[in-house]
């Protein structure tokens, strides 16, 4: 946090030209913004324990865990931190509990009187190769809930489980055969001489959840679901070999083709090659409803797991009927199908164990508005600069988001906290949905996928139905209005326009910007205010900086769209007044202050409003918007950029945190910044790649003319 460029190292020492800089931001970004691939592993749930709410604390309730459990006993619980890099973080807890991090206790409650809710906020460090062990000893007391609750979070956001932005972190059993499944593992209830002489040998202790891995492998169907009459199981062959099953199995497709038909109850065999996929039909009947497999030549090849049985073959269920099921015809392991009760479901284990997809990522894949600023960055630059990389890196994500997408929203049914992807849990804000859909939009404009339409449409029908309105359909968020949700919103409401062709949406994105600056606009500053509070009728007059870049970035995206559909002379206007207002606050350093009209030290120069206004100027001299005087006010911005926020490696510094709200100024200068954050290193591709472009059509242009 408020990392500084070291002496001399700033990207102006380095002496590169604009295309040079540009490039080296790129590579910086593709390399510390890898492509990560999902992960499909094994997860048991424990009923009694799992997340409060998305994002929130994971409870154990071991009254319900165990009802027979008397004052004075305690149970352990064990767990590792996975994360793939290394972190000061909280680890925030609640309970009559005492805890240790790495052998060493770390917090004693026991016997204190303390709030229901997280509140003791435990620093430790992480790493991505440690195991990063917790212990936390839970002991019930009369007139005490025999409940602890635990929550794994960056220290700015310790309400927050650190899982899709600057850091992402999973509590994982610490026992060998389940190696990286999610989960808590506990003791059963232990007396006081039994725990105080336990709870620091995990070597000891026996735990009593999950339960020992079974090493029968049959499909009990009747276990598994309390209805249905058919359910599929799916599986690989690992070698050349021939396979004999038993059980109520109707039909056999390998690799999509029929192998055997017909009711086969009892045993069979089926020969198979290397590599072949099948899918066995079950249905219920009156010798019952099972599959029995032979599994020691079988496999899951894309299964992350080291349980060495009853982890070779999948099953979904239960369909009903004879109508024809999903998994005959789509063999995407991704897919959550619907069965003919209208119920969503996804495949299991013989031992009612889960599949789950992960994703340990904190930038692919991950569907957070800040993340796609990072990713229009990324593609603007690639097509400014013919960056193959960048493009296909950028539709890649988009796609990504789709494919994913219903699986997503099933896991958060399931399970509350899905494995990745969590903001999907709130579609009427407009922080989860506008940036994701303009980036969707442009995905599909560059690539023709027309996989990614349902979900576009998905995201229209969000925009319009489901995210709150002030009585003039101005949006809002239930309490307050931010000046960011212009650009949440209004970018992919023209996109809809270029899609549709339908200039009604260029006419729904004008009547946000105006409902906006009704609220926010200080006429006499000609900017922004931050916030407007709903309750109190009136906005905090804080000219946020990067709130005034969101304003006038978005002003540019819809002025680039709506020009020469509708009247936008209105908004020409508020652009021009903006940019002119905005130019004479201008830092000496050639950046723009945290706070745009305080100058004193804690407002500092912040680097992504900055790139923002750079990246509005520069539109708006391209497009006649404004006047080319504010060409000096533009090589200032990108001068002071290259010494203050860029180092000679392509690292951005200097960039606000995102942000919270309140009444005043003050409290916007205790927002920490952070390095290479997506709120300013896509804003920063995007506004010098755009500056470079203009600038050499611009000498281009010149030379033309001179000569």
């Amino acid at each position: 946090m408020n990392e500084k460029i070291a002496l001399g190292q700033d990207m102006k020492a380095s002496g590169r030209d604009m295309e040079a800089v540009i490039s080296a931001v790129m590579d910086n970004a593709l390399v510390t913004r890898p492509k990560r691939s999902v992960y499909y592993r094994p997860f048991l749930k424990c009923e009694g324990a799992g997340f409060t709410r998305t994002l929130g604390s994971q409870r154990v309730d071991l009254n319900r865990i165990y009802p027979g459990a008397v004052p004075g006993v305690g149970v352990i619980a064990d767990f590792y931190i996975a994360c793939q890099t290394p972190e000061e973080i909280y680890l925030n807890v609640s309970g009559n509990i005492r805890v240790w991090f790495e052998q060493q206790c770390i917090y004693d409650g026991i016997g204190k009187e303390t709030r229901a809710e997280i509140n003791i906020h435990l620093p430790v460090s992480v790493k991505p190769d440690a195991d990063n062990s917790v212990r936390i000893l839970c002991v019930k007391e009369e007139d005490r809930e025999f409940a602890f609750e635990f929550l794994i979070s960056v220290k700015r956001y310790p309400s927050m489980w650190a899982n899709d932005y600057l850091f992402g972190a999973r509590a994982v059993l610490p026992i060998q055969e389940r190696a990286g499944e999610e989960g808590v593992a506990l003791s059963p209830p232990l007396t006081r001489e039994e725990y105080g002489r336990t709870d620091m040998n995990s070597a000891e202790i026996a735990y009593r959840w999950p339960p020992a891995l079974a090493a029968d492998e049959t499909f009990d169907f009747r276990k598994l679901y309390t209805e249905g009459d058919i359910s599929y199981v799916y599986t690989e062959a690992a070698c050349a070999h021939v396979l004999k099953y038993g059980g109520t199995v109707e039909r056999i497709l390998i690799n999509g083709s029929y192998a055997a038909d017909g009711h086969c109850a009892g045993t069979g065999s089926v020969r198979v090659k290397a590599g072949d996929r099948l899918l066995f039909r079950c249905r219920r009947s009156a010798d019952g409803w099972k599959l029995r497999l032979k599994t020691e030549r079988l496999c899951l090849p894309f299964l992350t797991s080291i349980r060495g049985t009853g982890d070779r073959a999948v099953c979904i269920g239960p369909f009903f009927g004879t109508q024809c099921h999903g998994p005959e015809y789509d063999w995407d392991l991704s897919k959550v199908f619907v069965n003919q009760k209208g119920r969503r479901i996804y495949w299991r284990f013989c031992d009612g164990s889960e599949l789950r997809i992960y994703l340990d990522s904190v930038f692919f894949g991950q569907w957070f508005y800040a993340l796609m600023v990072g990713f229009y960055g990324i593609r603007d630059a690639a097509i400014l600069s013919g960056r193959t990389d960048g493009q296909r890196l950028f539709c890649e994500n988009m796609s990504a988001l789709a494919k994913y997408f219903d699986y997503i929203e099933y896991d958060i049914q399931q399970h509350v906290m899905p494995a990745f992807m969590p903001r999907l849990y709130d579609m009427s804000v407009l922080d989860n949905i506008g940036t994701m859909g303009m980036n969707l939009a442009d995905a599909y404009l560059d690539c023709n996928d027309r996989a990614l339409l349902p979900l576009i449409e998905r995201i229209r029908h969000q925009a319009e139905h489901s995210v709150p309105r002030m009585e003039d359909g101005t949006y809002y968020r239930r309490d307050t209005m931010w000046a960011d949700d212009l650009y949440m919103s209004c970018p992919f409401l023209v996109r809809m326009g270029r899609l549709t062709g339908d200039d009604e949406w260029y006419r729904k994105a004008q009547s946000q910007i105006r409902g906006f600056k009704k609220r926010l606009y200080m006429e006499e500053e000609h900017l922004f205010s931050h916030i407007y509070f709903t309750g109190r009728r009136a906005a905090n007059r804080v000219p946020w900086g990067r709130g005034n870049g969101w304003v006038v970035w978005t002003l540019t995206e819809f002025l680039m769209y709506a020009d020469g559909y509708i009247d936008v002379s209105e908004e020409k206007k508020l652009f021009y007044d903006m940019a002119h207002s905005i130019r004479a606050l201008q830092d000496e350093s050639g950046l723009w202050r945290q706070v745009l009209n305080r100058r004193e030290e804690g407002s500092y120069p912040e680097t992504s409003c900055t790139g923002m206004f750079l990246l509005a100027f520069t539109r708006g001299v391209k497009y006649g918007w404004l006047e080319k005087d504010f060409l000096d006010c533009m090589e200032k911005a990108w001068n002071g950029l290259l010494v203050h926020s860029i180092d000679g490696e392509g690292n951005v510094y200097g960039v606000c945190m995102g942000s919270g709200c309140a009444m005043e100024a003050e409290y916007y200068y205790t927002i920490p910044t952070v390095k290479n954050d997506d709120h300013g290193t896509g804003v920063i591709l995007a506004a010098g790649a755009e500056y470079a472009a203009f600038k050499k059509d611009l000498e281009e242009k010149n030379e033309s003319e001179t000569a």
